[in-house]
């Protein structure tokens, strides 16, 4: 009988998982999604070299384990490989578990629910690693907060930025062994991450190649290779991902894409754009600098959108301040406009807004290191920021149109 070679990683991949050897932690494993948050879970996971990209799964409550076969890559300058693997045809708001071999632990995690027919509960926030005490206590934090995912919106491990003709890329060596050990549900979950890029994903920062930010398109297999993307939760909710002049221009092909991206969701009553350089900062000058060239184009190619397809929030980051802005439409304050939340202070040095030069467009802001933690229900939302002691200290809440 003639054997088939296709089937042979398959075999393999069964071989290993029933192996009797020594179960090891992965030093990095984190989730995302790609397609249908409802129905699909992306588990990545790295190794200090080369090993089968292989997984069984099955319900919590299950007994037949499943198994799943992905892809790896090398980590760009280190001796690490990054595992990927998209489990599919899961069924919507279950707990699942995971396994990388038979005898080792298993990890949990949930699906999205298919409707908005209980509240949703999610955390945004960026800037996230200056230093590790600052970060370990936020991603904590976020994880006591039990939500259902969490979104970053760029500078994640400030692995390089600026002129620095290199990335260190043991910066996210320590971000993601951060992430592995604090960011757990009370139940033990793992959190999926949305992530956006930011000039300190970047060598150069802005304008550059995609072969400039080796690690975060080495590392996260969601937004991809275009650096912007949508991912859609039913037809509750769409978090939009873009990339603010880093790896892609604002204008030209991700407005396009922007453009008919907001008009096919005109029905979905929740739409968040995340993205990284805000259009209306907290602490750096408009007209100073990089801001003099990017909030012009931001403003004209992307807030114009938002306000003509109905958006009432969006979440900006990059000042490494606490920001809410008043309700904005058409360069003015109008209670239809759009709250614009930052400015991402998640585990970095902070900066102070000047009291003495109030910006019109500014609700509230300080030097508060924080989080959003989101709440969507059927007719409104609701967002409280906290800072890192899980205090609350201010809100918003808006009514769904």
């Amino acid at each position: 009988m003639r054997f088939n070679r296709s089937l042979l990683p398959v075999a393999i991949a069964l071989v290993w998982l029933t192996l009797p050897m020594k179960a090891a932690e992965p030093p990095a494993l984190y989730l995302t999604w790609q397609r249908d948050p409802t129905r699909t879970m992306t588990v990545h996971w790295h190794t200090l070299g080369p090993d089968v990209s292989a997984l069984e799964f099955r319900p919590l409550q299950g007994s037949t384990w499943q198994s799943a076969l992905g892809t790896q890559r090398p980590f760009p300058q280190t001796t690490r490989i990054i595992h990927t693997v998209e489990l599919a045809g899961l069924q919507p708001h279950t707990d699942y578990e995971f396994r990388f071999a038979s005898n080792g632990p298993a990890y949990r995690f949930r699906t999205m629910p298919a409707q908005l027919d209980q509240p949703v509960r999610f955390v945004v926030g960026g800037d996230v690693y200056h230093r590790r005490e600052w970060m370990d206590t936020m991603n904590e934090l976020a994880g006591k907060l039990d939500p259902a995912f969490v979104a970053w919106g760029g500078d994640l491990a400030y692995s390089c930025g600026g002129t620095n003709l290199t990335e260190n890329m043991t910066r996210w060596f320590m971000l993601f062994d951060s992430w592995k050990a604090k960011a757990r549900t009370p139940d033990g979950r793992l959190i999926p991450l949305l992530v956006t890029m930011g000039n300190h994903e970047v060598i150069g920062s802005y304008r550059q190649p995609k072969s400039r930010a080796e690690g975060f398109y080495s590392l996260f297999a969601m937004p991809g290779e275009a650096g912007y993307a949508s991912v859609d939760f039913g037809r509750y909710l769409s978090v939009l991902l873009l990339d603010s002049e880093h790896t892609t221009r604002i204008a030209g092909a991700q407005t396009a894409w922007l453009k008919r991206t907001l008009a096919e969701r005109r029905r979905v009553p929740h739409v968040f754009p995340i993205y990284h350089l805000p259009a209306y900062p907290s602490y750096r000058k408009e007209t100073e600098g990089d801001n003099a060239r990017h909030i012009p184009s931001l403003r004209t190619n992307w807030v114009s959108l938002f306000e003509k397809h109905g958006v009432r929030m969006a979440f900006e980051h990059h000042d490494h301040a606490f920001k809410r802005t008043h309700p904005l439409r058409a360069g003015k304050v109008d209670e239809r406009g759009i709250v614009y939340l930052g400015d991402g202070a998640w585990g970095v040095e902070l900066r102070q807004p000047d009291p003495e030069q109030p910006r019109w467009y500014i609700a509230r802001s300080g030097a508060i290191r924080h989080l959003f933690l989101v709440t969507l229900y059927p007719e409104a939302r609701h967002v409280l920021a906290l800072n890192e002691k899980g205090e609350v200290f201010d809100e918003v809440y808006q009514r769904v149109k």
